[in-house]
């Protein structure tokens, strides 16, 4: 890239506005709606039971990997795609090599939410019915969000407009 001179603000925000870009490419996949899905599902979670700061930090620390494995698989595909257009055996093995880290992340943090809220699970129940109690629309809409990126990536496979 080379030596651009001092950092401006207007570089800044280009720089960011280019990140934020890229996430939203990201959340066109879908593998990553799904992911998106668990994670609002977590926090949920994680919100009815309060959670300890370590807790959130392990919650935080792992979905974070997963999310940014799962930007770096869709990067490596897409520049997979550009380099070798159509079917390439090698082409495959770097694309499916690349989805296999994102899958180990996505196993090791379904084994850490099960450690963290498996032996809390009729606390979880209890918590649920007091905040449909006590906000049933909200409920509604969170959940209402959470199913709609979770169907987005289980049903409608296809991608998201640009």
């Amino acid at each position: 890239m080379g030596d651009q001179g001092p950092l401006s603000i207007g570089r800044l925000v280009m720089s960011f506005s280019k990140a934020f870009a890229g996430i939203g490419l990201l959340l066109r996949e879908p593998n990553a709606r799904i992911h998106v899905a668990a994670t609002l599902t977590v926090i949920g979670a994680g919100r009815l039971l309060g959670l300890s700061t370590v807790e959130w930090a392990i919650i935080v620390l792992t979905i974070g990997l997963v999310l940014a494995l799962e930007t770096l698989n869709t990067a490596l595909e897409v520049y997979v795609d550009l380099a070798a257009p159509g079917r390439h055996e090698v082409a495959g093995r770097a694309k499916d090599a690349a989805a296999g880290a994102v899958l180990i992340a996505s196993i090791a943090t379904v084994i850490v939410a099960g450690f963290i809220f498996g032996p809390r699970l009729g606390e979880l129940r209890s918590g649920f019915g007091l905040a449909w109690a006590a906000a049933p629309a909200g409920v509604t809409v969170y959940l209402a969000v959470t199913l709609a990126f979770l169907l987005g990536g289980v049903v409608w496979r296809g991608k998201w407009p640009k």
